[in-house]
């Protein structure tokens, strides 16, 4: 899978190009703490390596085949091992990759005095992603700073497009990780479902979720969301101390990642098995919503009209529930209402990261992967229902990779009461 990502990217680059990719950097937290170290996924991605100290230098022009292709990888030593483990070797790292020229990251400015010199231009990534605001320097960053020092009357190009529309289309070895993610998402659910009861904390509910997740290998795709009650209104609710309480509904965004491959799953359903017939009515608008949604994916449709059908089919809803009238809509702007009822768009894009790279303004590929997650919050009844599943863009429709997990009302009742 790793050597054809390469070579999809490698036949994109013009001639007398290289591209240079390197790991993110190991975080610190306070003294001597680090965050838990998570990899550059286009690192992974055309390498399958998530060592925190791996590099790749691509160079298809090369007059040394040796040197079309190098990867490095961290040097480690008998003391290194005992305190913190094996890391991959160089014959181990090459097996993996496919790719055959392996050193030392401590080698790469050596290695690249045989490689930049002759090469015309150099593509290098930089974070370009619409939702990104970090402000912290990073080892991209400082790559490119370091390039521009050694070399400065080179061109430079950016990957950070080339790589977005490449992994905005999933090959059938990548949509098989996401279905087997999907596979691992619907197993913690149902757990939860047979087990979530009033006097449960928001962290207990996650607990169960992610038992099951790593019995299966798998662990979050991101920091999970368990709101209950007004919380649900709340789009990012970290799962906390907050208790849920009999006659609460609760709003569970939170999905497994295989392999680096990630879904993305919201439920909502009432704490004690029931819902209200209130909470009904919210539920089965949003469900509405969420299917008519589905109807519309298909190859060729921008991400943005998405968006725009699902707003249009809210504002009917938020009138059948009585949030709103026509006229008001017609007064105030069907904005206002959007933005204190529904407010998030209903699709993103899907795959090694959670907000997958890809354009809104494009034409969605067939085989990218994209989420459905119509909502409709009011703070002030203390229901808010967003349902979530993931879909496959075909050339003609969309599949579903969440199909079985439940979310007609009347079935999760049943689970909820068996």
């Amino acid at each position: 899978m790793f050597s054809d990502h390469r070579q999809r990217l490698i036949r994109q680059l013009p001639a007398g190009a290289a591209a240079l990719l390197t790991a993110n950097d190991v975080m610190p937290t306070n003294a001597d703490g680090t965050m838990p170290y998570y990899p550059n996924v286009n690192v992974y991605y055309l390498t399958g390596l998530s060592e925190e100290d791996a590099m790749l230098a691509l160079f298809p022009g090369h007059p040394d085949t040796s040197l079309r292709e190098i990867l490095f990888i961290k040097r480690v030593d008998q003391m290194f091992v005992k305190w913190m483990g094996r890391r991959v070797d160089k014959a181990t790292a090459s097996n993996i990759s496919g790719i055959r020229t392996v050193f030392y990251t401590d080698e790469f400015w050596a290695v690249m005095k045989k490689v930049l010199p002759l090469c015309n231009s150099i593509y290098l990534h930089t974070n370009e992603h619409a939702r990104s605001e970090n402000e912290t320097q990073t080892r991209e960053d400082r790559l490119l700073l370091a390039c521009k020092q050694y070399y400065p009357l080179h061109r430079y190009e950016r990957l950070y497009p080339i790589l977005a529309r490449q992994r905005n289309a999933k090959t059938p070895a990548e949509i098989a990780l996401i279905r087997k993610a999907s596979e691992i998402t619907e197993k913690g659910f149902r757990r939860v479902l047979q087990s979530i009861r009033p006097g449960q904390t928001g962290m207990q509910v996650a607990a169960e979720m992610i038992h099951e997740y790593m019995q299966h290998g798998a662990t979050w795709a991101y920091e999970p969301i368990v709101a209950f009650g007004a919380d649900s209104t709340i789009l990012h609710l970290r799962a906390n101390e907050s208790i849920g309480k009999n006659g609460d509904i609760v709003l569970i965004d939170a999905a497994a990642q295989y392999r680096y491959y990630n879904t993305d799953l919201t439920r909502t359903f009432p704490v004690n098995g029931r819902f209200t017939p209130r909470q009904k009515a919210y539920y089965n608008a949003v469900l509405r919503v969420h299917k008519k949604v589905a109807q519309e994916v298909k190859a060729g449709i921008l991400i943005k009209d998405l968006w725009k059908i699902s707003n249009n089919l809210l504002l009917e809803e938020l009138v059948g529930l009585g949030l709103c009238s026509i006229a008001d809509i017609q007064t105030h702007g069907a904005q206002y209402y959007l933005n204190k009822h529904c407010y998030h768009n209903v699709s993103h894009f899907l795959g090694l990261d959670v907000h997958d790279t890809g354009y809104y303004d494009e034409p969605m590929p067939e085989g990218a992967v994209i989420t459905n997650e119509p909502g409709i919050y009011n703070e002030e009844e203390g229901i808010g229902v967003r349902i979530e599943n993931d879909l496959l863009v075909t050339e003609n429709g969309f599949e579903d990779l969440m199909k079985t997990i439940p979310k007609e009302a009347e079935e999760i009742e049943e689970i909820m009461n068996s």
